[in-house]
């Protein structure tokens, strides 16, 4: 081998649009809130839960006909609002 390095480059506009999505994702969303024009900053929550619950959570959910992370924020709510 010579040791010549060939970089692949990203295909044209790739670097832009992946710079655009950093720096939206650092701009907090907004929610209407039920108190009107107050901005509601959200955060997002990843949490590592076995099969079985994520079976039973999204049964839970579409019985209740709502969306698992709704049902989640609900729980989330009832338990932390003190």
């Amino acid at each position: 081998m010579s040791g010549k390095r060939v970089s692949i480059g990203l295909k044209p506009g790739v670097q832009k649009r992946a710079e655009e999505w950093v720096s939206d994702a650092a701009k907090p969303e907004s929610e209407p809130s039920e108190e009107g024009a107050r901005t509601v900053v959200t955060k997002r929550l990843t949490i590592d839960i076995s099969e079985d619950l994520h079976r039973a959570l999204k049964v839970k959910a579409a019985t209740e006909g709502v969306k698992m992370a709704d049902l989640v924020r609900a729980w989330i709510t009832e338990r932390c609002a003190s």
